[in-house]
């Protein structure tokens, strides 16, 4: 009788340990702090850039003793479109058009796997613009900092591959390039 006492709180500590194992190593993550995302882009006319200071992201990590991330379960960052400025109120008019924003609402970018290679990740998912769907690969460099953990990117894309007709003012005399580079800043914290 005794061992098997034994035996059952020895299970119960075992599954007790494990669980707040489990639990202490894969946390959740928000938004923390003012994100930076930019679009930058060219035309006949001059180069180009809209920034947004506005997302929501949420996401789960792992982390290992030492305090560094060791693996990326999930994550999603959405955008509002309209949040995207240049200061140019005309231009801003004419990217939401081409956005669909009266429909689309949102940019957002969700992971489908990643790999985690010291504070380097290559993350696989799906990056939904004007309402299309694409499979992208992003390199993101990943810092731990005391308000936690930074995320930084670059990804160059062509708006045709998104359905985005790329905006022309002045009745078609400037035109804007197809391709943009995305470049993002935000850190999400666990806080």
């Amino acid at each position: 009788m005794k061992t098997i006492i034994k035996k059952t709180r020895f299970a119960i500590l075992f599954v007790l340990v494990f669980f707040h194992t489990a639990l202490w190593a894969q946390q959740s993550y928000k938004l923390s702090g003012t994100p930076n995302i930019t679009i930058a882009g060219t035309s006949t006319m001059h180069d180009w850039t809209m920034t947004s200071k506005q997302a929501t992201s949420q996401a789960q990590f792992e982390m290992d003793a030492a305090g560094q991330l060791s693996k990326v379960n999930s994550i999603v960052v959405t955008i509002p479109a309209e949040s995207l400025k240049s200061g140019k109120g005309a231009m801003d008019k004419n990217a939401y058009n081409a956005l669909k924003t009266d429909k689309n609402k949102d940019i957002r970018f969700q992971l489908t796997s990643a790999t985690v290679n010291g504070g380097n990740i290559v993350a696989e998912g799906t990056l939904t613009i004007a309402g299309s769907s694409k499979p992208t690969e992003l390199t993101v460099t990943a810092k731990p900092e005391a308000n936690g953990i930074r995320f930084q990117g670059t990804k160059k894309i062509k708006m045709t591959e998104f359905n985005v007709e790329p905006p022309s003012f002045m009745f078609g005399s400037v035109k804007t390039g197809d391709e943009i580079t995305i470049t993002f800043d935000i850190t999400l914290s666990n806080k």
